[in-house]
């Protein structure tokens, strides 16, 4: 129907991996389904609820799932498995499911229309399969790192939606596996080029490329820093944070030609690590500083 938000898709896909048949879920996009809000500084696109047609997660919908043997990938890897990776990926089935039925305490049914939980499924068991793709040609270390992105996201939505704890505690695991894949990506280029991953997102609405694949990793580097104990550690990570945004803003051309959104969130971000960074210097010296005075003798 037009009025629905989603629709199945007339022609099958076959499952490279099982070979059952199975039709793929899209997303309609006209009519005013979509009322974009504002960009976090995550650069995740927020969506306002509409009277028609409520509330509309896109991130629910990008990666193909089988059914039946749960491979998963996005829709543009699902088809192009390479054949030595079959077996392996239909080896490591029940580890799959175990998965999700130790997350979500059951399996999603992926015939059905999708939701938080199936959407947030959807990219586990992609982290689980892209591994086995070629890492030149796929870029499987970046896409984890968008995928665990995009979980953390989702499981902080499922926090909101059903107030279980456990929803808080799996998106907080995701953004420090995120910021660790985003890491990885960055520091191996040499071994594994990025341009595999056909968008670097992170969401699924507009494509920031390289510049906000660098920002993104910053912005990761930022947030879980602060969960580090360790002050020369955190200290260590704040500088390099600050290393890594300010290639982002950079000066002159280079820098009239990024998108302004992405420039004004990397200096903003810059001047509270600019703070932060002195403030924990300045902690960091009186500790240092801070020796034991020698007691006053008897009488004096």
């Amino acid at each position: 129907m037009p009025d629905e938000v989603t629709y199945f898709a007339k022609d099958d896909i076959i499952c490279p991996v099982c070979g059952i048949a199975f039709k793929r879920e899209e997303l309609r996009l006209g009519g005013g389904r979509l009322n974009a809000g504002e960009l976090t500084n995550e650069l995740r696109r927020t969506y306002i609820p509409t009277q028609k047609y409520g509330a509309i997660n896109p991130l629910i919908y990008p990666i193909t799932v089988c059914y039946s043997c749960l491979y998963a990938a996005d829709d543009f890897d699902f088809l192009s498995l390479p054949q030595k990776a079959v077996e392996s990926i239909k080896v490591y089935h029940d580890i799959r499911a175990q998965y999700l039925i130790k997350i979500f305490e059951r399996i999603p049914d992926f015939q059905e229309k999708r939701d938080l939980f199936s959407g947030a499924a959807s990219y586990i068991l992609a982290m689980s399969c892209i591994p086995f793709f070629d890492r030149k040609r796929f870029s499987p270390t970046m896409k984890i790192g968008i995928y665990s992105l995009r979980s953390a996201w989702l499981f902080s939505d499922l926090f909101l939606e059903t107030k279980d704890p456990k929803y808080q505690e799996l998106s907080l695991l995701f953004y420090k596996k995120a910021a660790e894949f985003y890491d990885t990506a960055l520091n191996n280029q040499n071994k594994e080029p990025i341009d595999g991953a056909k968008s670097l997102g992170p969401d699924t609405d507009k494509n920031f490329g390289y510049d906000g694949m660098l920002y993104v990793a910053a912005v990761l580097q930022y947030k879980t820093a602060h969960f580090v104990e360790d002050p020369y550690e955190k200290l260590r990570l704040f500088e390099e944070t600050k290393r890594i945004l300010s290639k982002v803003f950079g000066m002159g051309r280079k820098a009239k030609d990024k998108p302004e959104v992405l420039l004004n969130f990397s200096r903003e971000i810059y001047d509270k690590l600019g703070e932060e960074t002195e403030s924990l210097q300045v902690s960091l010296n009186q500790i240092e500083g801070n020796t034991p005075e020698t007691p006053p003798e008897e009488g004096e």
